[in-house]
């Protein structure tokens, strides 16, 4: 066997391997293809891999059919009962259906990146945004931050930075925080870059331009969320038990019928599953636990800011959503409800001082019978009473609407501001 025979045996596989990996990477064919069944389950999957990637998103918000409405939040959305947003729009055949962006942990940060990656979705469109005063904790809530990102989302946002805002920087001093993102060395010298005012350069972008190339195709090959079957199990099981015409009355009289039958073994009137797993054992302790909590200071209010400049940016038409807290639960626990109010004042006053004044403030109604499904989610009439937002926001036109971002609302200064020293309105 002469050399040359040797080294093809030893090395050709290989060769062959590589340009198969470049034909994938780099020739210009589809690599996703998404089936509406697929786009229907992926609208209620709650997968971190929709999160932190972009084939799905972008099969969805394109898709000519059906009207998909990005929901951004967190565990608030995931549930599941006759009520919800996405049983009531499948039953009623609405113009829209929501598209769920989110669960545990996916709070500020994480959407501000997912947000990166689908700004057609975003661009003079609508959208909501569910907001918990329970993120507002004094450091913020990034435990999460690994379960949710993606190198790609820093390239896009990246690839669509000129000359970086004080919000580009805020944030680029944030991710330089987080060690998936500061151990990259591309990423570590650009955002520093960013963080000293100074947007990528023409070369950068060439490499971001490669990066997206690869990590796009990657994606697209290999993400895949997690088959929930959320969408056949839970919309469309609920969706047959609900009456063929909407009718409030009707709808909440079955809000209150779910809601006692689902709560009957504890005196929270919460979702007797959630009692057994997560209160129960537990009980004794949690008595008075949370007297000390305090949501009024916050890094995370300056996330939030970094979520507003990026709607303001695109023009987004968004629907705001304050969730409240089951007061039964408030009472055992000893969480204040004037510290409580004061913190949804404070997210109040920096939404609509910025022209941010779709809000859906719920939270003071955590005392009514089966609005709630657990300690801190509204479910069974919360949800009926949200639908009361949402359905005339989301069948309406879209509102090319005023906003003034101020960037003020990213300082410490703001962040530390407690409303019950002084009135928000001195704050400016």
């Amino acid at each position: 066997m002469t050399n040359k025979k040797k080294l093809w045996q030893i090395f050709g596989p290989v060769l062959a391997a590589l340009a198969l990996i470049g034909l994938v990477f780099f020739l210009p064919f589809p690599l996703d293809h998404y089936s509406q069944q697929d786009l229907r389950e992926a609208s209620v999957s709650f997968s971190s891999q929709i999160v932190k990637g972009e084939a799905v998103k972008d099969a969805a918000f394109s898709d000519k059919k059906v009207n998909y409405i990005p929901f951004f939040g967190s565990s608030e959305l995931s549930r599941f009962d006759s009520l919800h947003p996405s049983v009531l729009a499948e039953k009623y055949n609405r113009s829209y259906r929501p598209f769920m962006l989110g669960k545990a942990g996916s709070e500020s940060m994480v959407q501000f990146l997912n947000m990166q990656e689908m700004p057609k979705a975003l661009n003079h469109k609508k959208a909501v945004f569910v907001i918990s005063p329970q993120w507002f904790t004094k450091t913020g809530s990034t435990g999460a931050f690994s379960i949710f990102y993606s190198p790609l989302q820093v390239v896009d946002w990246l690839l669509n930075m000129d000359k970086p805002s004080q919000t580009d920087q805020f944030m680029a001093q944030a991710l330089l925080k987080q060690s998936l993102v500061r151990d990259k060395p591309m990423f570590n010298r650009m955002l520093h870059n960013v963080e000293d005012g100074q947007g990528p350069s023409s070369a950068d972008k060439s490499a971001l331009r490669f990066q997206h190339k690869i990590l796009s195709r990657q994606d697209a090959l290999f993400s895949n969320f997690e088959t929930s079957h959320n969408y056949k199990n839970e919309v469309m099981k609920y969706a047959k038990d609900l009456p063929n015409q909407y009718q409030e009355q009707a709808l909440n009289q079955i809000g209150f019928e779910q809601g006692e039958k689902n709560t009957g073994s504890n005196r929270f009137r919460i979702k007797n599953s959630f009692y057994r797993t997560r209160v129960w054992a537990d009980q004794k302790m949690l008595k008075d636990a949370q007297v000390n909590y305090d949501y009024r200071q916050s890094v995370e209010y300056a996330y939030l800011q970094a979520v507003l400049e990026n709607f303001a940016k695109n023009h987004t038409d968004v629907e705001f959503v304050i969730t409240p807290v089951n007061q039964r639960w408030v009472a055992y626990t000893g969480l204040s409800d004037k510290m409580y109010y004061q913190a949804v004042d404070k997210i109040k006053y920096q939404l609509q001082s910025q022209g941010f004044n779709n809000i859906a403030d719920l939270s003071h109604r955590g005392g009514e019978d089966f609005f709630m499904q657990d300690t801190i989610h509204i479910g069974w009439r919360g949800w009926l009473a949200l639908d009361q937002y949402l359905n005339p926001f989301l069948s309406g036109k879209y509102q090319d609407n005023d906003y003034k971002i101020n960037n003020n609302f990213l300082s410490k200064e703001w962040q530390n501001f407690k409303p019950q020293d002084q009135e928000l309105q001195t704050f400016s």
